[in-house]
């Protein structure tokens, strides 16, 4: 019994965190339209702070990251979100040597946990992550080749079995007209 509900928590949490993401990319596609709206304005005004805007897109590329977080549960997706997350901090706050040293630091050894510490199944799974667009097109390239070499193979058969109909409509007529000849010449010397 207890096995049956943790499967069924597993898949609540599961769908759960589907709607998150949904909901986290809704969020995130208004706050980009906010954003164009409200600020792209401000570009041309002479208040424009270049700070200001690199503050919210790396906000927003740390929310994609996040969504993205949810959607694929690897260690690679994990520490890119972490590199994210402290690049932002460094390039947006103004911290003191010390702090952007420790940053550094931090970045620099998940370089290294991803480098040296992730398997060959969690740098798979980056790959993926990296050219997922590419493996939906060629897997959907796949189908669609499958799909019609399966139309191509069925039509195949279809012309076959209109052949072979055919052939034995041709074959029925023949000896039809031969039995019909073979008992003509009897019937007309009866």
């Amino acid at each position: 019994m207890s096995n049956v509900l943790k499967r069924i928590m597993l898949r609540v949490s599961e769908y759960l965190e589907i709607i998150l993401a949904v909901f986290l990319i809704v969020v995130l596609i208004l706050v980009i339209g906010r954003t164009i709206v409200t600020d792209l304005p401000l570009i041309f005004t002479e208040n424009a702070s270049t700070q200001h805007f690199l503050e919210g897109a790396l906000t927003l590329a740390i929310a994609i990251e996040f969504v993205k977080l949810l959607c694929m549960h690897t260690p690679g997706t994990l520490i890119e979100v972490l590199m994210f997350a402290n690049a932002r901090h460094m390039i947006v706050e103004h911290l003191t040597p010390v702090q952007n040293l420790i940053i550094v630091s931090s970045i620099a050894v998940l370089f290294v946990v991803r480098r040296y510490l992730l398997t060959a199944h969690d740098q798979k799974g980056m790959s993926e992550h990296a050219n997922g667009t590419q493996g939906i097109v060629e897997e959907l390239l796949k189908v669609r080749r499958e799909k019609s070499a399966v139309s191509r193979l069925i039509e195949g058969s279809r012309e076959d079995r209109q052949l072979q109909n055919a052939a034995r409509e041709i074959r029925r007529r023949e000896k039809a007209e031969a039995k019909k000849e073979s008992s003509g010449p009897e019937a007309d010397s009866h």
